[in-house]
């Protein structure tokens, strides 16, 4: 079963119950490190994410799961490659039972195609070839959608900021060769910075990519833990980063620092295009 939206309390009932209803002695619980939760099941063990791969964890594994072994994918959609050698080792596990349970909070990393590593992993990959929405009804799927709002809070820019933004950008242009184009979004980005201290509360918290700035109040997306109400100093640019952050943060209402600049203005829609994707999935996948 895949169960997405679902908090640490709300996994750890549906593995209790799925435990009593089908005579489970052991479980596995692989995660990332991360998205631990408290597991109240006598017998389960946390396998780190990272430690998949590792001899000493596969093998193990490969032995002893069974039958009567409930292998839990806690949050492992890391990466868009379906054929992942970490995701290659998840699947090996669960072809050693017949019980599985799949919890990832948000459906997608940036497109349907990515929920079906999802699918694999709850259909033992009977249909890995395959990635067409009518095999979705193959796989029994909970789903608590999460519904996500960016409010856009505007911050000027002053000339000489602009006159430094133009510069910088023909500058990225004229350097950028066969190197990844997306290297000039990147750091376009980072040069709103000092306009946007102009709207910083210092009663509120905030994310961004990096303090380089010294901001008591700031936090960055690397952090494994977020316990307040964040406002957006500036995007990450991987999806997956910013996944991680709602996914722990449980934030759904979002206030977004948005500068003049046109690289802001591209990263609020990219973002916005993100969101409205992850809406999409849910409604073909229920």
């Amino acid at each position: 079963m895949i169960c997405l939206g679902y908090y640490s309390k709300e996994k750890n009932d549906i593995i209790n119950k799925y435990c009593f209803d089908n005579n489970i002695s052991k479980i596995f619980i692989l995660s990332p490190k991360k998205f631990y939760f408290d597991c109240s099941f006598h017998d389960h063990e946390f396998i780190e994410y990272s430690d998949i791969i590792e001899y000493v964890f596969f093998y193990r594994l490969l032995q002893e799961i069974d039958k009567n072994v409930l292998v839990v994918v806690n949050e492992c959609l890391r990466t868009q490659n379906r054929y992942d050698l970490t995701y290659n080792c998840i699947r090996n596990f669960l072809n050693q039972t017949s019980h599985q349970l799949i919890f990832q909070y948000l459906p997608i990393i940036d497109t349907l195609d990515d929920f079906f590593i999802l699918f694999d992993f709850d259909t033992r990959s009977k249909w890995k070839r395959e990635k067409t929405e009518s095999l979705l009804k193959e796989s029994r799927i909970e789903v608590k959608p999460i519904s996500i709002k960016l409010n856009k809070i505007e911050v000027k820019v002053d000339d000489a900021l602009h006159k430094k933004y133009l510069k910088g950008k023909d500058k990225l242009f004229d350097n950028i060769g066969l190197r990844d184009p997306h290297t000039i979004p990147r750091n376009l980005y980072l040069l709103s910075g000092k306009a946007k201290l102009t709207k910083v509360n210092p009663l509120k918290k905030y994310i961004g990519r990096n303090n380089r700035f010294k901001l008591d109040n700031l936090s960055t997306y690397k952090e494994n833990s977020f316990y307040d109400k964040y406002s957006v100093f500036e995007f990450c640019h991987n999806f997956i980063s910013f996944s991680d952050f709602l996914a722990l943060s449980k934030q759904t209402k979002i206030d977004v620092l948005v500068s003049a600049l046109k690289v802001d203005q591209w990263y609020f829609e990219r973002f916005q295009s993100w969101i409205q994707r992850i809406n999409d999935a849910y409604s073909k996948i229920q």
